[in-house]
């Protein structure tokens, strides 16, 4: 699983601006810098359930997988979580905790 931190800018507009990603964590897995981060953008852009907020932080746990194509699957990434973070005066962003 990769973890990536993205940051939309308080005046983002996802017809003309880009998003901040930054590597958060590598869990049981590696980063291929060649890569990984296009295969990133390329998931994170192409799911239609997720649209960056301005001036809202969040945190992206994407897992590997492969897409069926001939002759060659090719490598690719499927968003599994997306956990919006919320901002605390004093400690800044941060996870909200969720009671099961």
């Amino acid at each position: 699983m990769i973890i990536v931190n993205l940051y939309a800018e308080e005046d983002y507009d996802p017809t003309t601006d880009s998003y901040h990603l930054i590597l958060a964590g590598v869990v049981n897995d590696q980063l291929d810098l060649d890569c990984d981060p296009q295969l990133i953008k390329e998931a994170i852009d192409n799911d239609p359930d997720f649209e960056p907020k301005a001036g809202q932080f969040y945190e992206i746990q994407l897992i590997r997988g492969t897409i069926s194509s001939d002759p060659i699957p090719e490598a690719a990434f499927a968003i599994d979580r997306i956990v919006e973070k919320k901002y605390d005066f004093d400690l800044g962003w941060v996870t909200p905790l969720v009671r099961m």
